[in-house]
């Protein structure tokens, strides 16, 4: 009993008592073969997953944000949000959507996360799995009046209880990858990373 004790302090101690996945954590060690590096995109509030578009680095990136449809198309920055969006959008259970930005070169803000292909093919299905299909199986997309980005109907809603961010620790966790086993904030998931 006395072991056991230990060894759970030792784990919040060294950070892995509230996380799932422990490739990264000193108790269990990593034992995964690293084939390529995808990374996150966190703006202070919210963390897109950004995975390599094709398979190099030359064929550029693409971002995946899920998240309320109210915030992604019709607040403009985040900035602009009053708590009274955040109030309405989590009381009332909004529609969601994945928001994909295409970049052409790494950012030098984004966090990395190393993956084995296992990993990688898990991620990339999760993500396919969180899109609405048509009845002829192509993404459902969703018109923006202002032109912020691409938008596509997804999966779920929005909710107090599930967030942008609880959306992108359960792609990581789903994925294998350390994730929390709870996530409401970026910091909390960015925080795994550094």
């Amino acid at each position: 009993m006395k072991n056991i004790i230990i060894i759970l302090m030792a784990s919040i101690f060294i950070g892995c008592g509230d996380t799932v996945n422990h490739q990264n954590c000193l108790i269990y060690g990593d034992r995964r073969e690293i084939v390529d590096t995808v990374y996150l995109n966190d703006n202070g509030m919210h963390v897109d997953i950004v995975l390599p578009t094709g398979y190099n680095e030359n064929e550029g990136y693409t971002s995946f944000g899920w998240g309320a449809e109210q915030f992604f198309i019709y607040v403009p920055t985040w900035s602009e949000a009053k708590y009274v969006d955040f109030l309405h959008v989590i009381t009332n259970g909004h529609e969601v959507v994945i928001r994909e930005t295409k970049f052409n070169r790494k950012r030098n803000s984004w966090t990395p996360v190393p993956v084995s292909q296992e990993q990688l093919d898990l991620l990339r299905e999760n993500i396919h799995y969180s899109y609405k299909y048509d009845d002829k199986g192509h993404r459902i997309k969703v018109n923006d009046p202002k032109n912020n980005g691409t938008y596509y109907k997804a999966t779920g809603e929005y909710t107090f209880y599930n967030t942008c961010n609880t959306w992108t620790n359960k792609m990581l966790k789903n994925s294998n990858l350390y994730a929390r086993k709870r996530a409401y904030f970026s910091e909390e998931i960015i925080n795994l990373y550094k």
